[in-house]
């Protein structure tokens, strides 16, 4: 028999659980829909399951990863990502949980007894009863059973069977303590808050992991510039060695210079084989950020946008920070709770007055269930607790006075954290705009000096230390060019999320929402 009841078993779950994952993902959209400022397409196939991982392929199909394709296969398969969706449908499960405690609870018992005595009689009883039971919004609880009983007795040449049935109808009213929708309905009230957390939780959350993201992958932009700019100077300094090998044949050059030269084409060599081998690891690393095998061939494609203008007014991104950061609605929010957890701590403090009512319709034993007759019982009444020991009480009510100063000071540091967030962009902003034209003049600069530097060592003007110099700041100031764009970009797009006006496409792509009423 267990043989056959588990293969049921599995098949009824298996079932059940495409119309959970709706009840879900419903759950989660209802509660998405009335949060304000929500980015629209961030919850945008929140709750889809990780994509399996493309296969390792062969070496004719190559990866060519610019910013929106890495950003498109991570919201594919990246698993942090995925264990941030599991976490939201744990919290719209957990609601749903919740959600049933407060409906109506049904349930049933079925028993059968068989005894015997030791004069050899035997009595058989059978007992069937159901209920139903749910909590009022005013606290109190109204419960309805019913039951009914068969009881057999077997004598030496009679048996006989009696037949009971009752229902009850009951209603249980706090009058002080524990009165009302907000003490009766805590749980379900802060359970619809819990998921309102992880809705906006999992919408900044999404929007931070984009921003790493392309983070990681400015990351390997950078290295792969650095890389080709190493290249370059590998080459430039196997032209030097050539030449100072080919001016001190002809004596135009000291011996010094050519130990020099080839010193410096050695480390320029070591420094480029340090590159690729840095480049091929970074790039292991991201795929496996991204979810995808980490031996997939891949071609770093992209190119690090120049910076623009920045148009946009300080004093406008920190008042539209303080409208729609997420994060901030979250403990203006968590004020409101701990404000109604004190208010629920103090009720708890209230005596214990109830009043109930009962009706019982209830028969007698009878030996058929047609001459079943029910008799009428009423019971109303108050009932007054009074525990003398209320210290549990009273500590309650003072941690929760403590929990609301700590959350309200916890609303003014995170105010103060996004205003402080925001002039920082601007600052750090202002400053990268600044040297991002300073390093471009450097390059400029560099070039000039190099070019000089060499012209005056072929004409025997001067050592070619100088040479070597100046190619190694040249390399410096290409390396610092291109790490300053990243910067930049990066700098620019955390403004963008910190003033709330960053949301995320269902391809991962970035998507700037700003207002123009407020900017």
């Amino acid at each position: 028999m267990a043989a056959v009841c588990m293969p049921l078993l599995l098949v009824s779950c298996s079932t059940s659980l495409p119309r959970l994952d709706s009840q879900v993902r419903d759950t989660v959209t209802e509660t998405a829909g009335d949060i304000e400022e929500l980015p629209p397409n961030t919850l945008d196939h929140a709750l889809v399951e990780l994509s399996q991982p493309e296969p390792t392929t062969g070496s004719n199909d190559v990866l060519q990863l610019d910013l929106g394709a890495a950003l498109e296969l991570s919201t594919r398969h990246s698993r942090s990502l995925q264990k941030r969706r599991d976490d939201l449908y744990v919290s719209g499960l957990a609601l749903l949980g919740t959600r049933r405690d407060f409906a109506v609870e049904l349930a049933g018992t079925l028993g059968y007894v068989f005894t015997r005595d030791i004069t050899g009689e035997d009595t058989n009883g059978g007992e069937f009863g159901i209920s139903a039971e749910r909590i009022l919004p005013t606290g109190g609880r109204i419960r309805l059973s019913a039951q009914s009983q068969l009881e057999t007795l077997s004598l030496t040449n009679l048996t006989r069977s009696l037949y009971g049935n009752s229902a009850t109808l009951r209603v249980d009213q706090p009058l002080l303590s524990g009165a009302g929708y907000d003490a009766s309905h805590e749980a379900l009230i802060q359970g619809e808050q819990d998921l309102v957390y992880a809705v906006r939780s999992f919408a900044s959350d999404r929007q931070d992991f984009a921003v790493q993201i392309m983070r990681d992958y400015y990351d390997l932009v950078i290295q792969k510039a650095i890389l080709h700019n190493t290249r370059l100077n590998v080459e430039q300094s196997t032209t030097l060695r050539k030449r100072s090998e080919a001016m001190f044949e002809v004596s135009r050059a000291p011996s010094i210079d050519v130990l020099r030269a080839r010193q410096q084409e050695l480390v320029s060599i070591n420094d480029l084989n340090l590159a690729e081998a840095e480049f091929d690891v970074a790039i292991r690393q991201f795929l496996l950020g991204l979810g995808l095998p980490v031996d997939r061939a891949t071609v770093v494609s992209g190119e690090l946008p120049e910076p623009g203008e920045l148009t946009l007014d300080e004093q406008d991104c920190v008042d539209s920070a303080m409208r729609r950061r997420l994060d901030l609605q979250t403990v203006s929010d968590q004020v409101t709770d701990s404000r109604r957890q004190l208010k629920q701590a103090q009720n708890i403090l209230r005596p214990e007055l109830s009043l109930y009512g009962e009706v019982e319709l209830v028969g007698e034993q009878t030996e058929s269930l047609s001459d079943q007759e029910l008799e009428d019982r009423y019971n109303v009444g108050l009932v007054l607790d009074i525990p003398f020991d209320r210290r549990d009480e009273r500590d309650a009510v003072k941690t929760a006075m403590l929990a609301l100063a700590d959350a309200i000071r916890a609303e003014a540091t995170k105010t103060d954290e996004v205003r402080l967030e925001v002039q920082d962009n601007f600052t750090n902003l202002r400053f990268l705009k600044e040297a991002v034209k300073i390093e471009a003049m450097n390059i400029d600069i560099a070039l000039k000096r190099a070019a000089n530097a060499m012209f005056l060592f072929k004409n025997g003007e001067l050592l070619n230390r100088d040479v070597v110099e100046a190619e190694n700041d040249l390399l410096s100031a290409r390396n610092a060019y291109v790490r300053i764009l990243a910067r930049y970009e990066i700098q620019r797009i955390e403004l963008v999320r910190n003033s709330g006006a960053l949301d995320i496409a269902p391809d991962g792509t970035f998507i700037e929402t700003w207002k123009k009423e407020s900017l």
